[in-house]
């Protein structure tokens, strides 16, 4: 079982390394937060799996390491973090594109009923037979 748990490590290290894991929360995970706990999980084993004291395990989690360094700490994920703002802005550029298309829309809309009640005002006035409401008042008469 620890050597089928220990592929299932290396499957889940190679996914990750590749950028498509399994486990959601890894999705876009920088690769200098890559961790043996990490590498685990992603394996669908407990995060504690991969222990240095076990011999078998050294060698990966040393790639593991390896692989984490090579991408720097500080470096790295100050470089994704304002790509991802970038992104977040021109995502939010956009649906403000969107929102503005969509009122000056609904503002046509609103000055073409505007103008059409206006116009249907003054057609019951021309008919004379509609008494007028005054504001206010709930039915006119008496």
């Amino acid at each position: 079982m620890t050597t089928n748990g220990l592929a299932k490590c290396y499957e889940a290290f190679d996914r990750l390394k590749a950028g498509k894991p399994l486990v959601a929360s890894h999705v876009d995970l920088p690769p200098s937060k890559l961790t043996a706990g990490i590498v685990s999980f992603e394996a669908g084993l407990d995060r504690g799996y991969l222990k240095k004291s076990r011999p078998s395990h050294l060698p990966l989690i040393a790639q593991i390491e390896a692989y984490r360094k090579s991408f720097g700490s500080a470096d790295a994920s100050k470089a994704m973090q304002i790509k991802r703002a970038n992104d977040k802005v021109d995502k939010a550029r956009r649906e403000l594109e969107i929102a503005r298309q969509q009122l000056y829309h609904v503002l046509t809309q609103n000055v073409q009923l505007v103008e059409r009640v206006r116009s249907l005002e003054a057609q019951v006035k021309l008919l004379n037979n509609v008494k007028e409401l005054k504001p206010g008042s709930k039915r006119g008469g008496s």
